[in-house]
């Protein structure tokens, strides 16, 4: 190799080394930046490092809202949880039309049994939160899933305890409440990291190969409860009229016994008066009394002659 193509050749292997030293600075800059992500204000995020989780502390372990730094992606996996999103859920499992079969008797179809031996097909509507964003993303492979299981069994096992009656009308709300209650336990025993914030249930409705006599029980049932409450409004009004009648003929006795009272205490006040007047001059008393007896007598006569025995003169009395 002559001189001047060894000096060519050095000369475009140190630009090489040149080029390739920058290179190099930009990519270790890149694996740098790498690290830095931001969590947005509905997020959480973890961090693993070489697969365990980052912290000692829950506090520790969840990373909120803003601009934070990693090791590079091949040491520090970062993963965002959306914390403050409610998610829904529809839990089909015991609705299975929902799911485009086309049943031809109820052995194929999906439903529930009832505590009555009564058939239904349910939907439910779920909405939940990440309450343990860490729980949430590491201690279960598919964590709605498990939601989806949870609830399915538990609506399996409360509606087995109810009636046709109480799952249609009159325990519906507490069906769900229950639900709601006893699948949260379950998934805080497993970790989950759910939290349950509502359950609906959106449809309660009877197998396609008995709706026309499961309309009839619901027909029946409303029914009863219109009637039942037509008998309750009636029952109510004949009670506030017999205790209006009652008051009204309570009153009048009050009233009649007070007229009454008064006139007993004026003739016995006038009882008194006379009373202590015969006991000073009773010979002046007993003239009087019969004097205004007599008169009162007369008053009612018209008047009366009086003939004596002996034959005297008659002596007419006016009154």
């Amino acid at each position: 190799m002559s001189t001047k193509s060894f000096q060519a050749f050095t000369q475009v292997l140190e630009g090489i080394i040149r080029y390739f030293k920058w290179v190099v600075l930009f990519a270790a800059l890149l694996i740098v930046l790498s690290g830095v992500y931001r969590v947005e204000s509905n997020e959480a995020a973890i961090v693993l490092r070489f697969g365990r989780l980052v912290g000692n502390t829950y506090e520790e372990q969840i990373k909120k809202p803003g601009l934070h730094f990693a090791f590079p992606f091949f040491i520090d996996e970062v993963i965002k949880i959306p914390v403050q999103t409610v998610h829904e859920l529809s839990v089909i499992t015991h609705f299975g039309e929902q799911r485009g079969l086309i049943p031809t008797n109820v052995e194929e179809n999906a439903y529930l049994l009832t505590g009555d031996n009564n058939v239904v097909q349910l939907l439910a509507d779920v909405k939940f939160q990440i309450g343990n964003a860490a729980q949430f993303a590491l201690y279960s492979r598919d964590p709605i899933k498990m939601l989806d299981g949870v609830i399915s069994g538990e609506l399996t096992r409360s509606v087995a305890r109810m009636n046709i009656e109480a799952v249609l009308t009159t325990g519906r709300a507490a069906l769900g409440q229950e639900v709601k209650r006893n699948s949260q336990v379950i998934l805080d025993r497993l970790k989950s990291g759910i939290v349950i914030t509502n359950i609906e249930l959106t449809d309660i409705i009877p197998p396609r190969v008995t709706a026309v006599h499961f309309m009839e029980v619901v027909n029946a049932l409303v029914l009863k409860g219109s009637r039942i409450q037509h008998a309750r409004e009636r029952a109510s009004t004949m009670i506030f009229e017999a205790q209006a009648e009652a008051s009204a003929y309570r009153q009048s006795a009050i009233s009649d016994q007070n007229v009454r009272l008064t006139g007993v205490r004026n003739e016995m006040a006038e009882f008194d008066g006379i009373y202590d007047q015969f006991v000073k001059n009773p010979q002046v008393i007993i003239a009087g009394n019969f004097k205004q007896r007599a008169a009162a007598i007369l008053a009612k006569a018209g008047g009366s002659i009086i003939i004596p025995e002996c034959g005297g003169s008659p002596i007419i009395l006016l009154p």
